[in-house]
């Protein structure tokens, strides 16, 4: 069989046709790859950003013969995720996968990291990732059915210098992924996290090696 013919019968079983994705932080970085990858399976996108989209992302996924649609929020903002959930059932009917991507990262030593440090850091990476799994859950639950992904990271499972706020959201939501995957597994509901290591993204452009 070849590569070809491997990739086209991987695209037709894994196909995604008719779903709806939201990718938060979707039109850059690693969330632009996950938005495109299931874009090319099938999936019309949604996504939450807080940067508006420069008309990138989608042309890129458009090119892909599906729909996009852009919602540009600070997904920390109290009622964003609610707000999220309903704009993207609005434009495409409901939603069937949640990939909880957006995340932001600070250096810095331990006694020079403070509360304006960690409170953001808390905010992104962890509480929207809980908020909109909790909203998107009102969803998947009654059609029993629907995928949540949430980008962990290697330190999920480290340590790590410089930023204990990264850290402690990253193990925080590998614990949450398996709380939610071990009750909403009976709904036919899959939850589950990718623990990527670095990735030179433009967002991480300006750190050293």
């Amino acid at each position: 069989m070849s590569i070809e013919s491997l990739n086209a019968f991987s695209m037709d079983f894994f196909s995604l046709k008719g779903k709806t994705a939201i990718v938060t932080g979707g039109n850059s970085g690693l969330g632009q790859a996950f938005a495109m990858a299931l874009a090319k399976a099938g999936a019309n996108i949604f996504i939450p950003s807080f940067v508006k989209d420069n008309g990138e992302t989608k042309e890129m996924i458009e090119k892909q013969g599906v729909e996009v649609d852009f919602m540009q929020v600070d997904i920390t903002a109290e009622g964003a995720p609610q707000k999220i959930i309903a704009a993207c059932c609005e434009r495409f009917g409901t939603v069937d996968i949640l990939v909880n991507n957006a995340g932001i990262c600070k250096l810095n030593k331990v006694l020079d990291f403070g509360r304006a440090d960690w409170d953001p850091m808390i905010d992104v990476n962890l509480t929207a990732a809980f908020e909109l799994s909790y909203e998107a859950a009102k969803i998947m639950i009654p059609q029993k059915s629907g995928k949540i992904i949430n980008i962990c990271s290697l330190f999920s499972y480290l340590g790590g210098q410089w930023s204990p706020a990264y850290s402690a959201t990253k193990h925080a939501l590998a614990g949450f992924t398996k709380a939610y995957c071990d009750e909403l597994g009976q709904y036919n509901i899959q939850v589950n996290g990718i623990a990527p290591g670095y990735y030179a993204t433009a967002y991480y452009a300006g750190d050293t090696q």
